[in-house]
């Protein structure tokens, strides 16, 4: 029997903050009987492949209040990148804009992207900036600097993000990472129930995670998605009995 899910769509009145949403399920990849089928399934054709990196400190202090340092180095000529996250776990997603708004943040800001990340029928809301940078010796596919990673992270912090606590404390903090990774990514763009999908299978520590995803402006449409989805991934078998995120993927092992 499907079961059916909703999340009730919320509303923003009080800011003119409207995320986006990206839904996500971790599928299980032993369910199907090879990767190729599994691909078959969701019509996807391979992207790119990549390395991800994190940087956090050893005993991962960054991430316990919300930020996340990602670097994303490709097997391709497409520019690598750092990303500069801000998520809001544990805090609803009213009171987490209402946060952000205080800081300064509102819609009109295209460097940075508002969203919803819905994972196990959760909304978590996050702010995100991507720098990018053209491929150089030191950020190769096959090997990073971390040193230099870490520079790059230090020199290129939007003041908003680096201030959002404290910028001396920030600048210490970040001064003291390492890296967590590099997780090997497979990307693949595909289809599923007449959506686009991202699928992502990454490999970290003999471990492997294989995720599904798409993104939607419309709140009505994120739960649409997310309710067909989940019953036809629960019918199949497809889903996953582990639904942590990439980012938990690495940063735990």
């Amino acid at each position: 029997m499907s079961v059916v899910i909703g999340v009730a769509t919320p509303s923003y009145a009080t800011s003119d903050i409207e995320p986006g949403y990206e839904i996500k399920f971790n599928l299980d990849l032993d369910a199907f009987s090879s990767t190729i089928d599994m691909l078959d399934i969701f019509d996807a054709e391979h992207d790119e492949d990549l390395k991800v990196y994190y940087f956090d400190t050893p005993d991962q202090e960054f991430r316990q209040l919300g930020y996340i340092h990602r670097l994303r180095v490709y097997a391709s000529d497409k520019k690598t990148n750092i990303t500069y996250k801000k998520r809001f776990t544990g805090v609803a997603v009213e009171d987490a804009i209402a946060e952000a708004t205080e800081k300064g943040f509102h819609n009109d800001m295209p460097n940075y992207k508002f969203e919803n990340d819905r994972k196990e029928r959760i909304d978590v809301f996050s702010i995100s900036r991507k720098e990018k940078f053209t491929k150089d010796d030191i950020l190769r596919f096959d090997l990073i600097d971390p040193e230099y990673a870490i520079e790059l992270f230090q020199d290129e912090a939007p003041k908003k993000y680096r201030r959002w606590d404290d910028e001396d404390w920030y600048r210490e903090t970040l001064s003291n990472t390492i890296t967590y990774g590099p997780a090997l990514a497979h990307t693949y763009e595909g289809e599923f129930l007449g959506f686009e999908a991202d699928l992502e299978i990454w490999s970290y520590k003999g471990d492997t995670v294989t995720e599904i995803s798409t993104k939607t402006d419309d709140p009505r449409e994120a739960d649409q998605i997310e309710a067909a989805w989940f019953n036809k991934l629960s019918e199949e078998g497809w889903l996953s009995d582990s639904q942590t995120s990439k980012t938990g993927f690495v940063m735990d092992r």
